[in-house]
């Protein structure tokens, strides 16, 4: 349903598109290759899912022609750029906040 993927990019705490996510680990991909079926996957889970002997995509079912997977270099720069861009927002944001409680608690005393 629609709202899984609300809460899994909120668990993350970022705001990524689903492009970026693993259709079989539902995390983020670290090192995305792509399949016969056109789509990406984190490396080692459609490697262990070709492994278990099956000859299918997980996202579509249909049959996989081959069981080469190419790395998706333009993906993964991608998604290393935005995911350290956007965790510098939060760390920063944390940051902000951190002082802010911080100042009160002086003002406290």
């Amino acid at each position: 349903g629609g709202d899984e993927d609300g809460l899994r990019r909120v668990s993350f705490g970022l705001d990524l598109p689903d492009e970026f996510y693993c259709s079989i680990t539902m995390e983020v991909m670290m090192d995305p290759v792509i399949a016969a079926d056109g789509f990406s996957y984190e490396r080692v889970a459609i490697q262990d899912w070709i492994s278990k002997g099956h000859t299918t995509s997980p996202k579509t079912g249909g049959n996989l022609s081959s069981t080469e997977l190419i790395p998706n270099h333009s993906l993964k720069s991608l998604i290393q750029d935005r995911v350290q861009m956007t965790s510098a927002v939060k760390l920063q944001e944390l940051e902000d906040m951190r002082k802010r409680v911080d100042g009160e608690e002086e003002a406290l005393e």
